[in-house]
């Protein structure tokens, strides 16, 4: 076998070997739905919830839907304390000037500790004395006030009949008490239907062919190191983008620390964050081996920063603490990008199979290697 035929087949299975490496890692990502970004739990959807009228009128506090409908914000103003009732109208909350206080022997307590309702409850006495905890010394309350958002399984029947149109799924209340006086909040549930997916789809495939082309075009011109820049300003845009998706679904929970909760649900990203810049470290130092760990970085972050959260570019309802279209911007920039440097890096690996009679830096009839 000469050199040549080789040196061929070398290239053919560092590019087979590159390009299954990441489907692999697609595969395995993908049969683990806990991979996608999710910081409070609440998918993307086209369930709209809203508060409509507080009664009577100059109401002492303020509620508002917050989370993409994960929970009700109720905002003490003046006056005495507030008093919220549970579902089975027992005491449930206390939310005034001292803070917040919950009643241990409440069912909502445990009902309403998350967004499915799946936390047990243990043996309380609802009916007997309350059992005043102090959760937090702010003058407001956010909690999983259930009627806020759909906990079925299923779309309800009108929404299965006409996905396109507008519909109300539910109204719903919530009465809070200061002194003797009543108020009633009031909302709806609506579904909304998103916009198409199709121009932000259309947008990825253009972002992803153009980079791709770019690169190759480049390695095609007789010095395969003129495709490594391009291949690092992908890398560097990818990550910044990846990030600003990231820090907007982490800082979107009204709670805690957005830092924090980016690392938690953003650890695998931020791995591949790493891989990716080490790569363009290597890059600017001419090491056409980084093109492996470029790819696999690459292939990470398109599927945890793009595919696993491309129900967002056709939801109405959106976790993120920036502006919707931007999450839709960066997801399909993730993945248009994230695909463009895979398909790139993938053709590249072919370049990085040098024996002693081919020179790495020289280009033959097909473009690559040659004498």
């Amino acid at each position: 076998m000469t050199a040549t035929q080789t040196a061929t087949r070398t290239t053919r299975a560092r590019r087979l070997a590159a390009f299954l490496s990441v489907l692999v890692v697609l595969s395995w990502f993908t049969a683990n739905p806990a991979s996608a970004h999710s910081a409070s739990n609440t998918p993307a959807s086209n369930y709209v919830s809203r508060v409509l009228t507080i009664t009577p009128a100059a109401a002492p506090f303020r509620a508002k839907v917050i989370e993409a409908g994960n929970r009700l914000e109720i905002r003490w103003r003046s006056g005495p304390e507030l008093a919220i009732a549970d579902y089975d109208g027992f005491p449930y909350l206390r939310v005034g000037p001292d803070g917040v206080f919950e009643n241990r022997q409440s069912a909502a307590t445990y009902i309403n500790a998350d967004r499915r309702s799946k936390t047990r409850i243990p043996a309380i006495k609802p009916d007997g004395p309350p059992e005043w905890r102090k959760v937090s010394s702010r003058a407001q309350v956010r909690f999983h006030y259930h009627p806020i958002h759909y906990m079925g399984s299923m779309p309800p029947p009108q929404v299965q009949r006409a996905r396109g149109e507008f519909h109300k799924v539910q109204d719903w209340t919530l009465n809070i008490v200061q002194s003797a006086k009543t108020f009633t909040s009031a909302g709806d549930l609506r579904w909304v239907p998103g916009p198409s997916p199709a121009v932000p789809l259309v947008g990825t495939f253009l972002v992803g062919g153009c980079f791709a082309t770019t690169v190759v075009l480049l390695a095609r011109r007789r010095d395969l190191r003129r495709a490594l820049p391009a291949l690092a300003i992908g890398l560097v845009t990818l990550v910044i983008v990846d990030s600003v998706h990231l820090f907007g679904i982490a800082f979107s929970v009204r709670s805690g620390s957005g830092f924090a909760r980016a690392f938690t649900i953003g650890w695998i990203s931020m791995g591949a964050w790493v891989l990716a810049l080490m790569s363009v470290w290597a890059f600017l130092r001419k090491r056409f081996d980084a093109l492996y760990v470029s790819v696999f970085a690459a292939g990470i972050i398109t599927l945890v920063g793009g595919l696993s959260d491309v129900a967002v570019l056709s939801a109405s309802a959106v976790p993120f603490a920036f502006p919707i279209w931007l999450a839709r911007a960066s997801i399909a920039l993730t993945l248009g990008l994230g695909l463009g440097v895979v398909v790139a890096g993938v053709f590249l690996t072919g370049a990085i199979a040098p024996t002693a009679t081919e020179p790495i830096r020289d280009a033959g009839a097909d473009g690559l290697v040659g004498d």
